[in-house]
């Protein structure tokens, strides 16, 4: 995780200077816009919320209201039978069940009848008032085309409800009377046991059916999107039918165990709701209003994106801003970096105009003054540093011709000593040639040919002195016999491998040039006792910290003098590597750029 963090945090700070502005603008006004937008909509939902909670608890309890009322005046009907005598008459008459099915006479069906129709004259609510004898027998306002007039079951739940009441008023909640011709009728209905004044002896049952539709217009009033459940005190549905089909199923389960008051929030099927509960303490029935949340904050959403659209609309006016304002602000800063460009490909003469008195102003002024005193410190430091140059290579060069010299005049000795005086002029001849090459200073850059011609005249005279046992062989690809190298490079690499490989036990010098990704590569190796991995670990060290190695053999001749002096010339990317095993031979390999004739080298440019 740091790393990836560490890996940000280095691609931001790479990013260009107007991308940052632009990217600084479009944060501040996305913070602004995100702050201000987040408390905005929590207000305006909080109080969306409040608002929609005091509604709905108003309204449940408006509700209430309106049923209670109706309650009031059923209960109130259904004591009118106490101060009826003939309908107490009548019911006194029908105490004691049969199992026949003989019907009430006329002269009684008829007076109930009237009695019970000024009940509910007007009272379109009402379904039905039944005037139920102990007996079985039933008076109501409806004809026997719809209600039986003799029932035999008298001990169902309701009617056990009723006289356990035994005289109080009992609201029955949706149910199916068996007294209805057409069973799948259903009621709620008001009810109280019918008692003789006298003696308070039980003479029958008033049952007030009522019609769903009362609360249906009730609620229908109330125009709200939530589903509004009434139940009993002992939590059975008045409203709504469980088979009606408008409504959930998975609410009325999770409704029956609600114990809470007024507001909560509770989840149903994996949908929010705000639920409202409110009891009547008059008559216990209990109204549930459940309100989806997403219904309650359809506004607050609608905000929501509002804002939302609004931010965004506001990011992309910031990054237009900032792409249009940014520009004057960075083309100052692009016109130095392009100034200091030119200036790091050599071009000191580069200066930038300035515009303006701000911190980018001072910068110019400064890269100014810089570029100036740079441009003198190159013109005054540019020749002195030719002239170093050019005299450490001459004293390199220094150090070779005594050497060489050395062994040469050691060969003709050694060839008078053994041969006699018939090779002399040969040798003469071929030191005659290298003299003048060696000493020679018009020319500090030569082809590869012109190398390669001085190594054959110095591996004539060493085959003198070593003879057969040295082989010379060369591997020259034909395109690289006129790029040019420093004069005296190959000479010390061939000495030494004459000097500490091959002199003892003999073997071959092989050297072969060719051409690598664009540079050339000149390759002498042999085949002699090698070197041990330790000796060579401190030779590649030596030569790396351009420290010269004295030899045994020889006085002051390096192979770090080479290495130095081509990185010298041509930078410290060139120079020359090395590898060798034991008993396996030695070799170095020179990498330098090509150039040939023509091409302007900076070697050629110092004076003799």
């Amino acid at each position: 995780m740091r790393k990836m963090n560490q890996t940000i945090k280095i691609y931001l700070l790479s990013l260009p200077y107007r991308v940052k502005l632009i990217l600084v603008f479009s944060l501040l006004i996305l913070l602004t816009a995100t702050i201000l937008g987040s408390i905005t909509y929590y207000q305006f939902a909080k109080s969306s919320q409040n608002k929609t909670e005091e509604y709905q608890i108003q309204l449940a309890d408006q509700i209430n209201q309106h049923l209670n009322r109706y309650l009031k005046e059923m209960q109130i009907i259904s004591l009118s039978p106490f101060y009826d005598q003939e309908v107490l008459d009548i019911l006194k008459s029908h105490q004691t069940p049969s199992e026949g099915t003989s019907f009430p006479p006329a002269a009684e069906r008829v007076p109930m009848w009237r009695y019970i129709s000024s009940l509910i004259h007007m009272r379109n609510e009402i379904r039905g008032i039944h005037i139920m004898a102990n007996d079985g027998t039933i008076f109501s306002n409806l004809d026997s085309n719809t209600v039986m007039l003799k029932v035999f079951e008298t001990d169902n739940d309701w009617i056990q409800k009723i006289r356990q009441a035994d005289g109080e008023w009992v609201l029955l909640p949706l149910h199916k009377p068996n007294y209805y011709l057409n069973k799948d009728t259903t009621v709620f209905s008001v009810a109280r046991l019918i008692r003789d004044p006298s003696n308070h002896e039980h003479l029958g049952i008033i049952k007030i059916d009522l019609k769903q539709e009362l609360i249906n217009e009730i609620v229908s009033n109330s125009n709200t999107k939530s589903h509004i459940f009434i139940l009993d005190k002992n939590n059975e549905y008045i409203y709504p039918n469980k088979e009606d089909k408008l409504i959930e199923a998975s609410f009325l389960s999770e409704i029956e165990n609600i114990k809470v008051k007024n507001y909560t929030n509770i989840p149903i099927d994996g949908t929010e709701y705000m639920m409202v509960y409110h009891q009547s303490s008059y008559s216990g029935v209990k109204t549930i209003m459940l309100t989806p949340r997403s219904s309650v904050f359809s506004e607050v959403n609608h905000l929501r994106k509002v804002i939302i659209l609004v931010v965004m609309v506001g990011i992309l006016i910031s990054f237009l801003l900032g792409f249009l304002l940014s520009k004057p602000l960075v083309e100052s800063i692009h016109t130095l970096r392009r100034a200091m460009g030119n200036v790091e490909k050599g071009n000191f003469e580069q200066r930038v105009t300035i515009h303006s008195n701000d911190e980018i102003g001072d910068l110019g002024k400064g890269f100014n003054l810089m570029t100036n005193e740079i441009d003198r410190l190159v013109t005054e430091v540019y020749k002195t540093s030719l002239r170093e140059k050019e005299a450490e290579i001459r004293a390199l060069q220094s150090q070779m011709n005594p050497h060489f010299l050395y062994n040469t005049l050691e060969s003709i000795n050694m060839l008078a000593i053994t041969k006699g005086n018939l090779d002399v002029s040969d040798m003469v001849s071929s030191l005659g040639k290298l003299l003048r090459y060696t000493i020679d200073n018009s020319s500090k850059i030569i082809t590869l040919d012109e190398e390669l011609s001085f190594i054959r005249s110095y591996v004539a005279i060493q085959k003198v002195r070593i003879g057969e046992n040295l082989q010379y062989i060369e591997d020259i690809d034909p395109t690289l016999h006129s790029v040019l190298l420093p004069k005296l490079v190959l000479q010390p690499f061939v000495e030494n491998a004459i000097v500490h490989g091959i002199v003892q036990q003999g073997g071959h010098i092989l050297i072969k040039a060719y051409e690598d990704s664009g540079l050339l590569k000149i390759s002498i190796s042999d085949n002699g006792k090698g070197i041990t991995e330790l000796e060579l670990t401190k030779l590649k060290r030596l030569i790396e910290n351009q420290q010269h190695i004295l030899s045994e053999k020889h006085n002051g001749i390096a192979l770090s003098n080479v290495h130095e002096r081509l990185q010298l010339l041509y930078g410290k990317q060139f120079g020359i590597s090395i590898d060798g095993r034991e008993k396996s031979g030695f070799s170095v390999t020179l990498t330098i750029p090509i150039q040939r004739m023509g091409e302007e080298l900076h070697e050629r440019n110092i004076s003799g």
